[in-house]
């Protein structure tokens, strides 16, 4: 997809799945198809089976897009962990591609929604460790907010 109202017209009343990819865990949350609604959904290992367990969860939750959380710098670039991001999206991509599943991806600035989540999941966990474990999907819950906020003022 190349730009925001592509993406939107192609997820158009269908589910959106949001991505925040981590060095070992993705955290996962899912919009309703109106967009209005989002909520975390799970965090998974960034294993081999990665690739497999996002294919099951577009096809169990008829998914039409995918917004990858993409964090990037205070000049608008991207960075190491930007590029680490998007060959994981392509890794993904084809994968999705190689088993008939053709879903549209598109990034968002994903700045500072760690720091928010765990504000948000404070006193949520009975200790840190617990809390750290669930925070992925948290911080994918804010990116798909702030995306379907930005998608109503358009």
């Amino acid at each position: 997809v190349r730009n925001i109202k592509e993406f939107k017209k192609k997820t158009n009343k269908k589910k959106i799945i949001c991505l925040d990819c981590g060095k070992k865990r993705v955290g996962i949350a899912i919009s309703n198809e109106n967009h209005t609604l989002s909520l975390p959904m799970q965090v998974i290992k960034r294993d081999k089976e990665f690739n497999s367990k996002i294919a099951n969860i577009l096809l169990d939750y008829n998914v039409g897009g995918i917004l990858v959380g993409l964090p990037i710098d205070k000049s608008k670039k991207t960075n190491k962990i930007s590029h680490f991001i998007i060959d994981i999206t392509k890794n993904l991509d084809f994968y999705l591609l190689d088993n008939n599943l053709d879903v549209p991806f598109f990034f968002w600035d994903e700045s500072f929604t760690s720091i928010e989540a765990e504000d948000l999941t404070e006193g949520l966990y009975k200790n840190k460790k617990e809390q750290k474990k669930n925070l992925d999907k948290f911080a994918a819950t804010i990116i798909l907010d702030d995306f379907m906020n930005d998608e109503k003022k358009t």
